[in-house]
């Protein structure tokens, strides 16, 4: 079995990413919670402080967050946004509907009032409208609609794709160095076992390759933990009787080492490990990583190379809602990542 574990050298890099930075003026933010920006007021998952999460309702709902504290329902004239409570009249976050920010401009009756410098666009579907900046809005870059690719970066109200990233099938703006899914060219994935590094699949930091004996595809494993691997390439723990705890075979019988704990046959880390992340049962996928979110508690996030950036704090993560994560393996390169960054 492949044991996806990020290296402690590799991750340390990473956890220095919650980076003390202003938050996106376009809406409001108390905090960095795990390097993401968040608004205590109105976050189900940080309400009035960092990882404070407020009890879902019915199946599938999220729980509410009005003012810093945890409500269960909406009282007029505010009513439900997603996880928080809003009046669609006057909030500049939620105006006319509960999808629509005013990016920096008043809500007056349920229609956004712009500032100067920005321009009033129009909200395809509804009644209310937005406020823009022409010049530097990816969803209006140069005319209201007028949207920019994934990974395009709005200047002076033309959709660009600066280098060293290329554009993908004409609507993509990619990173083929460090992208998992165009890795050294558009649509050349690498499996969920690999890293994308200087435009080839490899195996992510901390594990090895391997190639099994009398020939076959090779595979990556994590020597560490891996019973059929353990400690070396094809070094097999005996079944039923061992475990491989810090690339040894150990009697069963004893407890894995500090810090790791035991998934099946192997001795993981659950902080860092990309096959079990934060539990036994959990694995990332080739795009994403084990991160620790503002609650302490770890899981994947889905990563996306900067683009534009190359290092923290990066504008384009934070007004997207994700943390600013340097790269284990890539020098000048950095990734926004939802929910907080890899962590030792």
């Amino acid at each position: 079995m492949n044991r996806l574990v990020l290296a402690v050298a590799s991750i340390a890099a990473l956890a220095v990413a919650v980076a003390i930075v202003s938050c996106k003026p376009a809406f409001k933010c108390s905090s960095l919670c795990a390097g993401v920006c968040v608004d205590h007021d109105s976050d189900p998952v940080n309400c009035g402080s960092c990882g404070n999460h407020c009890a879902g309702g019915d199946a599938g709902q999220p729980g509410i967050c009005y003012q810093g504290r945890c409500v269960q329902s909406c009282d007029a004239p505010t009513q439900q946004c997603g996880g928080t409570c809003s009046d669609l009249k006057t909030d500049p976050l939620h105006c006319g509907v509960c999808t629509n920010s005013c990016n920096g401009g008043s809500c007056q009756d349920g229609d956004c009032d712009c500032p100067g410098g920005v321009v009033s666009c129009p909200i395809p579907g509804t009644t209310t409208n937005t406020c823009a900046d022409l010049m530097t809005s990816p969803a209006n870059c140069g005319g209201c609609g007028m949207a920019c690719g994934r990974g395009f970066l709005c200047e002076e109200g033309v959709c660009s794709c600066p280098a060293p990233a290329a554009i993908c099938a004409g609507r993509e703006c990619v990173n083929k160095n460090n992208d998992p899914g165009n890795c050294g060219g558009c649509g050349v994935q690498c499996g969920a076992d690999q890293a994308c590094q200087n435009g080839a699949c490899g195996c992510r930091p901390g594990l090895s390759r391997c190639v099994p004996f009398g020939g076959g595809p090779p595979y990556c494993a994590d020597t560490t933990s891996d019973p059929a691997n353990c400690g070396a390439c094809g070094n097999a723990c005996v079944a039923g009787s061992q475990i491989c705890s810090a690339g040894a075979c150990v009697p069963a019988t004893q407890s894995c080492a500090v810090g790791t704990t035991l998934c099946g046959s192997a001795c993981v880390n659950l902080h860092t490990s990309a096959e079990f992340c934060g539990n036994c049962m959990t694995s990332c996928q080739r795009d994403q990583l084990c991160v620790k979110r503002s609650d302490d508690t770890f899981g994947c996030g889905q990563y996306d190379v900067a683009i534009g950036c190359d290092s923290c704090p990066c504008t384009v993560c934070l007004n997207s809602g994700r943390a600013c994560c340097p790269s284990g393996w890539a020098e000048g390169v950095v990734y926004c990542v939802r929910d907080g960054c890899p962590s030792n």
